[in-house]
């Protein structure tokens, strides 16, 4: 990726994992790359503006090919700092309502992290190209968009007292603590996340924004640290028991992020809220049907408190619909649109995003001429986001209290459908998995061979997908 600078300067506005990954594909095409951060210099820890962090995360397969492309090595370093590489059927357990999912390998690599683990590998990578410049502590007041003559820019305030002798790539470092300063630049990316700010300062501007599209499992998850004797008889790195709409409201997933680290996550949907103190964690935990997180309770080491999150809902701003969208302003990431975390698109969205950015810039680089990358970009956007909305709102669709669209029954229906019979064929798992891992469209799961293999298979009743499930020996 590496290339001849074509513009001067370009902001990015957030220092999380979509930033830092767009401010990778800005440095092949751009001389000076700001990023703007208002947490400061996270370290190991975990960022306040990154609630998910204290939560179970795996890079889907799709984003984990991307992530080795914009850093080739990058898996390997991972493996390194303790993150586990296994094929997703051999080395997880799912216990879906019929019974466990096959354990035969289906081809798909996943690696499991930290988060914090994940996005400080990425921050270092980022922070070692010379075109780049991290700046912890701003907050981003505003967005000028009036002047595209002078260039897009924004007004930031340190949030902490500047460092002695800093300069800022792209602007002038503000004098002391509480001080605006206007910072221009060719180009202006919004990666800040759920909380962005960036629909207020488009209404503030008078652009007229359509509503955003919501859909709310009212989902909560709660999670802890343990640390956890080795056992090679524990041949997994994950286990997992679905929330299903609408009958199974409560679940967990834990996941290994180190040798002997795990983490659990406790999950609840439709108002159903994970305890956050010892007794009710333990009790949530063991009533549900896969004895795996208790067991991880009861022979582990709690490391640090519980940390719950409700900011978990899908949202969708619909950019590519803003009329005279300006040329030289992108949103990214979760800016654009967040999903329930559970499902662990975002950051893949966000990567295949970047991969959209760097190839319009690319194109551009001839005449060196920005006009309608804006548009162009937030269509594309649409474009990444459409078939990932699916998924993840189909079944969320179902656990709102209002009346639920036919076309979303139909989807949940046919979901449950296939899942009902994922643990009796191995071959339907495989093409699930795929898809679930953003290898394969949606469409992939409605196409003529899934509707041969689903006619193939016997039909589970519903006394079936109650019942409870074989017996097994778990670790």
């Amino acid at each position: 990726m590496t290339r001849t600078a074509t513009w001067d300067s370009a902001l990015v506005l957030g220092g999380g994992y979509a930033g830092l990954l767009a401010a990778r594909v800005l440095a092949g095409h751009v001389r000076r790359v700001t990023v703007l951060e208002q947490d400061t210099a996270p370290g190991a820890a975990a960022r306040p503006g990154v609630p998910q962090a204290h939560h179970p995360h795996a890079l889907l397969a799709r984003g984990a090919e991307q992530l080795e492309e914009f850093f080739p090595g990058i898996r390997a370093e991972l493996r390194s700092r303790g993150c586990p590489v296994g094929d997703f059927a051999q080395a997880g357990r799912i216990l879906f309502p019929t019974g466990w999912a096959p354990r035969e390998p289906v081809g798909v690599e996943v690696q499991l992290m930290a988060r914090t683990v994940l996005e400080q590998a990425v921050r270092e990578r980022v922070g070692a190209l010379d075109a780049v410049t991290v700046r912890d502590g701003v907050r981003v007041e505003r967005v000028l968009l009036g002047d595209q003559g002078e260039g897009i820019g924004v007004v930031v305030r340190p949030r902490r007292p500047a460092a002695a002798g800093g300069a800022a790539a792209g602007g002038t470092e503000a004098g002391g603590a509480g001080a605006e300063t206007v910072l221009r630049a060719d180009l202006v990316v919004d990666a800040t996340g759920r909380g962005s700010r960036l629909p207020r300062w488009l209404t503030e501007a008078g652009h007229r924004l359509p509503e955003s599209l919501v859909v709310d499992a009212k989902a909560s998850y709660a999670s802890r640290l343990y640390t956890l004797k080795e056992d090679p008889d524990r041949d997994w790195n994950s286990s997992y028991q679905p929330t299903m709409a609408p009958s199974v409201p409560r679940g967990a997933v834990a996941v290994r992020i180190g040798p002997t680290q795990w983490l659990l996550g406790l999950l609840g949907a439709a108002g159903n809220t994970p305890p956050d103190d010892d007794e009710g964690f333990r009790a949530y935990a063991a009533a549900l049907r896969n004895p795996d997180f208790l067991r991880l309770i009861d022979e582990g080491e709690p490391e640090g408190a519980i940390h719950r999150t409700h900011t978990t809902a899908n949202r969708w701003h619909r950019y590519h619909r803003v009329p005279n969208w300006p040329d030289r302003l992108i949103a990214l990431g979760d800016s654009v649109c967040a999903f329930n975390p559970i499902y662990g698109q975002g950051m893949t969205v966000a990567a295949l995003q970047s991969r959209l950015l760097d190839s319009q810039l690319t194109r551009r680089a001839g005449s060196g001429r920005l006009d309608g990358l804006g548009p162009a970009f937030q269509r594309g956007a649409a474009a990444l986001v459409r078939g990932p909305w699916l998924l993840s709102t189909a079944t969320d669709r179902a656990w709102q209290d209002t009346a639920v669209p036919l076309t979303s029954r139909v989807a949940t229906g046919y979901l449950a459908a296939i899942t009902a019979r994922l643990p009796h064929h191995p071959g339907l798992y495989r093409r699930f998995v795929r898809t679930l891992q953003m290898l394969d469209h949606p469409a992939s799961l409605a196409s003529p061979g899934t509707l041969a293999q689903l006619a193939s298979i016997p039909s589970v009743t519903r006394h079936q997908s109650s019942c409870t499930c074989p017996t097994v020996t778990p670790w």
